[in-house]
């Protein structure tokens, strides 16, 4: 198993769940692109070099919207890529770095008990899709996240203290790969070890679905909590727009 590329197939058939534009002008053999937020535009892990030549020719094309990852750990052609992105204008928005945790060693921590729900209704819907925004301090399209809810290898969790929404999760399994995603509290919330309460729920919560590792894709911020729970580090993701 390669669980670098285990990692980003999580990350990117998650992005084709929220929807992916199939009739667009950018699409091609070897890229996909975002219908709306997250604006991704990305290459597959197994793209070919030939593909790999055609989305460097579409580069100078993109719209302002678009955000092209680079997962340094697919080789060769993700450091073309980006040198290709570099010459074309392009810069690093925000950088990631690519991480997972062995379930079948893992050991979650009994903490405090969460007022945790499994989002299913309207209401819990616009609660996550508003908490998740603040916390991470972009705007999240809530018709992306509304894709996801009936899809049975997806859970959204959002996080309440006193009946205040505190912090969210998305947590997608692929096969045995399960990924924490948007794991976000907003910062008026932070400080209160809401997250990592959070992260040892989905922990205990991807054991439960037979997952053997957990992967995701952490922030500067959120990297020091992930190192703290485990999860060992793999490659680095450069995001990159149009400067």
């Amino acid at each position: 198993m390669n669980l670098d590329q285990c990692n980003i197939d999580n990350l990117t058939s998650l992005w084709r769940k929220m929807g992916v534009e199939k009739n667009s002008e950018f699409t091609l053999d070897g890229l996909t692109v975002s219908q709306t937020w997250p604006n991704r535009f990305w290459f597959d892990w197994s793209a070919s070099a030939e593909q790999m030549a055609a989305i460097d020719e579409l580069l100078p094309n993109l719209p302002a919207r678009a955000v092209v990852p680079v997962w340094l750990g697919a080789g060769e052609k993700s450091v073309q890529l980006e040198r290709d992105l570099l010459d074309k204008g392009f810069s690093v928005s925000f950088q990631q770095l690519a991480m997972y945790l062995d379930l079948q060693t893992a050991q979650p921590e009994q903490v405090s008990a969460l007022d945790i729900t499994k989002v299913q209704t309207q209401q819990d819907l616009e609660a996550w899709t508003t908490t998740a925004s603040a916390a991470f301090g972009y705007w999240i399209d809530i018709s992306a996240i509304a894709n996801l809810i009936a899809e049975t290898d997806v859970t959204l969790l959002l996080v309440k203290q006193n009946g205040e929404p505190v912090a969210t999760a998305l947590v997608y399994q692929t096969g045995e790969i399960i990924g924490a995603h948007l794991v976000g509290v907003p910062e008026a919330y932070r400080g209160r070890g809401i997250a990592r309460a959070l992260m040892h729920h989905v922990i205990k919560l991807s054991i439960e679905l037979d997952g053997k590792y957990l992967t995701l894709q952490a922030s500067l911020a959120g990297e020091p909590l992930y190192r703290q729970l485990g999860f060992v580090p793999q490659f680095v993701i450069k995001n990159y727009h149009r400067i």
